[in-house]
């Protein structure tokens, strides 16, 4: 739609002037190709049928060239001397009382067959035909923007821009009858992404030829309740990682942390390896720093080459990508959090607000006790032996995901179960030794490869040894650690959480700055009022509050006497 600021309207405010209402929304329908014959109602289409087996072969002798004239006038003959069972049946259905049609509705029918084919013979009566007001498609270009105004702030908008005949039933009404692409739910209102995700067609993705056990989807998730911080005693969520098997719906592992991380996505896929002792063919992971860091996909010590996993990774945005996990999560929204603790913690979007708006003074002065993270793990347990053992009517065919699991052909790990979690870097080896994360590690037969680019296994947990192997996987070494740089601590664990905190306390002090320097802000509320032009009180009529008399009064400089 094109608008153009050049006509004003008696309050000096520029009015877009549409080009013609009823083109624009012409080629609107253009635009969305709309198809007349799929938009008519089932009795227009079924009249439509009845005038085309009226019609028979003069149709095709219109078709063929003939004219109009001669074939209407050929057809008029045919009728009044003997019709067909067909033109007979079709006739009542055109008319009760089997009237045959006249000369010139036989010629009108075959002129509008001629030229749009069968869409022509639709009845195109359309009841009372809409006044065009010359507003409409101005409303409809400021009804179509991302801050979605309603339909009575539109009509308002239309007043103070100077259009006449407007009231906030025909807005309402002229709106409403949109369709859809500009209707509530437009692309421009609600952005395209938003538009693409909830309206638009998709591909359902289909399981026929996966295996139980090929594939698992993965996601991190923070849990919709609070519960005690282990160290601070504090309101605190914490951080669900889960592996979900696509054919199965199984949980085959999941792990609770404080955030989520690397280090959470590592532990929770060994937990799944180790528990089944089974070896996936592909994660369906999102594009999170967690799945995508150099511990988990480099090619040569990467985790998932460590176990010839293909990682697939979704699109960013896409929910319909991971759509299972996504739903996963929900089921323990609805069926674990909201129950937990009879529902005092529950913390979801549609939890009740005065729940949980004192929660932090009430449980530092102790009115209020918050359950244990030990207490929810354990209730976790619980209930994922429940999900395990829950019939799925239409995602499994009325089996439990223990049932489809218990299918598992399972391909067994390569290596010892105690070594799965071990991450892996390549470092080069110097004088018999290599350095990692200020750590040295010595063995004598690292002598051999002096010089050599090597792969270093190491525990997160305990950095007493590092397992050395050549870059193709052959076993070397178990070297023992000999040096700690610095003050650092015997778990790589400890130093990533120290690593985080010194992060936050940055972060805070970010904040901190700003907040001081908008303290000494140098703006002066008395400038700031005398540089806007406020609205003179005296003209507002406190009575009457429709906008056109206000700005008819306005424009008349008029001064009401609110006394009155």
């Amino acid at each position: 739609m094109g608008y153009a600021m050049v006509k004003h309207s008696d309050n000096g405010l520029a009015k877009p002037t549409p080009m013609n209402a009823n083109t624009a929304l012409a080629k609107l329908h253009a635009q969305n190709n709309i198809d007349p014959w799929a938009q008519a109602t089932e009795a227009k289409r079924r009249m439509a049928d009845a005038r085309m087996a009226v019609l028979g072969v003069a149709a095709q002798w219109v078709r063929d060239g003939a004219k109009v004239n001669s074939a209407a006038e050929a057809l008029f003959d045919q009728l009044s001397y003997q019709m067909t069972p067909t033109q007979v049946m079709a006739i009542q259905t055109i008319d009760s009382q089997c009237k045959t049609p006249s000369l010139p509705t036989l010629k009108r029918w075959l002129a509008a067959y001629k030229k749009q084919g069968k869409v022509g013979l639709l009845p195109n009566h359309t009841g009372r035909v809409r006044q065009d007001y010359g507003w409409e498609a101005r409303a409809v270009e400021l009804f179509n923007i991302p801050s979605k105004p309603g339909y009575e702030d539109v009509a308002h908008r239309l007043i103070g821009e100077g259009y006449d005949d407007v009231t906030f039933d025909r807005v309402r009404g002229y709106l409403k009858s949109m369709p859809a692409t500009l209707g509530k739910e437009s692309a421009k209102r609600i952005g395209k992404k938003l538009h693409k995700l909830t309206h638009k067609n998709y591909t359902e993705r289909r399981m026929d030829d996966l295996h139980v056990g090929d594939c698992y989807a993965a996601d991190g998730h923070t849990a919709d309740c609070y519960v005690a911080h282990p160290e601070t005693g504090g309101p605190f969520r914490p951080e669900l990682t889960a592996f979900l098997d696509l054919k199965s719906r199984a949980l085959a592992g999941w792990w609770i942390s404080e955030s989520e991380s690397t280090t959470t996505t590592l532990f929770a896929l060994s937990n799944a390896l180790t528990t089944h002792n089974h070896n996936p063919l592909f994660i369906y992971v999102d594009v999170g720093s967690g799945y995508k860091s150099k511990i988990m996909t480099d090619e040569v010590v990467g985790f998932y080459t460590k176990f010839d996993i293909e990682a697939i990774f979704a699109l960013p945005g896409n929910p319909h990508g991971k759509g299972w996990v996504e739903r996963w999560f929900k089921t323990v929204r609805n069926r674990h959090d909201k129950f937990f603790a009879d529902g005092t913690v529950y913390c979801g979007d549609d939890a009740a607000p005065e729940t949980n708006r004192r929660m932090s003074s009430e449980v530092k002065a102790g009115k209020r006790v918050l359950p244990s993270l030990a207490e929810y793990i354990d209730s976790l347990k619980q209930f994922f032996g429940q999900y395990m053992n829950t019939p799925m009517p239409v995602a499994l065919g009325g089996m439990t995901p223990a049932q489809v699991w218990a299918q598992l052909e399972r391909v067994e790990l390569a290596m010892p179960l105690e070594a799965v979690a071990r991450p892996s870097v390549v470092r080069v080896a110097r004088r018999q030794s290599v350095t990692l994360d200020s750590r040295r590690y010595f063995a004598l037969e690292l002598a051999l490869y002096d010089g050599k680019e090597v792969k270093v296994e190491y525990d997160l947990h305990d950095d007493a040894h590092a397992w050395i192997s050549t870059l193709d996987g052959r076993h070397i070494c178990t070297a023992t650690i000999t040096e700690r740089k610095g003050v650092i601590s015997t778990s790589r664990i400890e130093d990533r959480r120290a690593k985080r905190l010194t992060g936050q306390v940055k972060r805070l002090q970010k904040h901190i700055d700003e907040k001081t320097q908008r303290a000494t802000s140098t703006i002066d509320m008395t400038t700031v009022a005398d540089r806007l032009e406020m609205p003179r009180t005296d003209l507002l009529d406190p009575v009457d509050v429709r906008s056109k008399r206000v700005m008819d009064r306005i424009n008349s400089k008029r001064i009401i006497d609110i006394t009155d």
